[in-house]
């Protein structure tokens, strides 16, 4: 009676895996296109009458209907979740294509295509598959550069006294509305923001700017009248940060940043203007109206003496201070301009 039963058992353990059923099908668009480094989420809709195992997988192939044959290249973007059972059931995944992934404009002879499955077993070898390709087709996907570039268009370096604010020129292209991040941070490397040597501030500035070709801007910051100069930094610099994300998020993983080759412009922080301690006196420093020079007096107390424009931008520098008597400036358009040598300023208007 007991062998009678087992065998009963296993009879119908092997009808329930003979008959068990699962099916899976894509429901987004095709083709589809998604930028390196953001994510793209995909919906299909799965009938499964057993928990089942899934594989979602962008792969390389010269023909869109093989997965895993000698034309294919399989990726490092794939997903291995775990579905329930249940019937007609709509559900998503999302693939995270990494930043350095290749662009699709890059393959040569090939195309990715977006594989999915479902399997007896979580097990991508398992024979007993059923996959959302249509007529042996499977979907198309693009993967393409983001659709937005900065750079930086100041001085580097650039400077800025305490206290006041500081406005930097920038360019952008964006084919859509995109979040900006501005910022100064403190590092001893150029290229590290948010490294372990970077250390964030409160200087942040974070706007939209609207979508469009080629655009020619500024940001302002407010350096506050208490930040820490440069000089008292130990072992460390101040760097400016920007760049644009795709969405109002610090940590967007499609951010395309103004650094060149991996490094940041960087800010000097001076004392703040305003206090007469680090202003040059008239017997020292000052500018004459009627012949549109800069007068050095002998009794000058600097090495050197750089002169700079409201945006930051140094246009003329004086190395040998000592035996210079003045510097012409009429060449200058009209505006206001700062001296600036060691620690201290000359405020002037040409």
């Amino acid at each position: 009676m007991i062998k009678r039963l087992f065998s009963t058992l296993l009879c119908l353990g092997f009808f329930c895996s003979a008959t068990a059923q699962y099916a899976i099908s894509y429901d987004s668009a095709d083709p589809v296109t998604v930028v390196a480094g953001q994510s793209i989420t995909l919906n299909y809709t799965y009938t499964a009458s057993m928990q089942v195992g899934a594989q979602f997988q962008i792969f390389e192939t010269d023909d869109s209907g093989i997965f895993g044959g000698t034309t294919a290249i399989g990726t490092a973007v794939a997903e291995f979740p775990t579905l329930d059972a249940g019937t007609d059931v709509t559900a998503t995944i999302t693939l995270n294509i990494p930043t350095n992934f290749p662009l699709s404009s890059s393959l040569s002879g090939t195309e990715y295509r977006i594989f999915g499955k479902l399997s007896s077993a979580a097990n991508s070898d398992a024979t007993t598959d059923a996959t959302w390709d249509t007529g042996g087709v499977y979907p198309l996907i693009t993967v393409t550069s983001p659709p937005y570039s900065i750079t930086y268009d100041s001085a580097n370096p650039i400077s800025v006294a305490a206290g006041e604010p500081i406005t930097l020129n920038y360019t952008y292209t964006a084919s859509m509305d995109v979040a900006t991040q501005f910022q100064i941070f403190e590092a001893d490397v150029p290229g590290i923001f948010g490294g372990t040597t970077a250390n964030g501030t409160a200087i942040i500035v974070t706007p939209t700017v609207t979508a469009g070709t080629d655009v020619s801007t500024t940001v302002t910051l407010d350096i506050p009248s208490d930040f820490p100069i440069s000089s008292s930094l130990s072992g460390t610099k101040y760097y400016i940060f920007g760049k644009l994300s795709s969405a109002v998020n610090p940590d967007a993983n499609s951010d395309v940043d103004w650094s060149v080759t991996g490094a940041y412009p960087e800010i000097n922080v001076s004392p703040l203007l305003t206090t007469n301690d680090f202003i040059f006196d008239s017997d020292q420093l000052y500018f004459n109206n009627a012949s549109t020079s800069l007068i050095i007096n002998d009794s000058i107390e600097a090495t050197f003496l750089d002169i700079y424009n409201t945006l930051g931008k140094k246009i003329f520098e004086v190395t040998d201070v000592n035996n210079t008597a003045s510097v012409d400036l009429s060449s200058l358009p009209r505006g206001l301009y700062i001296a600036r040598s060691d620690s201290k300023f000359l405020k002037f208007i040409r």
